[in-house]
């Protein structure tokens, strides 16, 4: 069985050079991120359109426009053409940060999950 490795930035700093480097070539990337923000993939975004199963648990403390890009995804069929969103997603789907969001989710190589507060992880709600 392959080792596991844990990162958090509570130890270290986990900006592009480092994830980046570790994510090249990586066959899949299971997250718990306490608090995610989709400004995540403007770092690493390429690299996580490679993986073929990117998991992401998050809490409940989501940027809104986030949520609206995710749910726009979890709601419409995969092979939906773009001018079909709603004109809040279509708004946000011009800036580099949600339009990859809405590409890394359609793709369904990338899933998630959040927890609101008053739940357990075990019992989050999937994107």
């Amino acid at each position: 069985m392959a080792d596991i490795n844990r990162f958090s930035s509570r130890r270290q700093r986990l900006d592009h050079a480092f994830l980046a480097k570790r994510l090249k070539g990586a066959k899949s990337y299971i997250r718990i991120a306490g608090y995610f923000r989709s400004s995540i993939f403007e770092l690493v975004g390429e690299e996580i359109a490679d993986i073929a199963d990117v998991r992401i648990v998050c809490n409940s403390e989501l940027d809104a426009a986030d949520v609206t890009v995710s749910r726009h995804v979890r709601e419409t069929a995969l092979k939906e053409r773009w001018n079909e969103a709603p004109a809040e997603v279509e708004a946000l789907l011009h800036r580099d940060r949600y339009r990859r969001l809405y590409e890394l989710l359609s793709s369904g190589r990338v899933r998630s999950a959040w927890s609101p507060r008053t739940r357990s992880l075990s019992t989050a709600r999937r994107a």
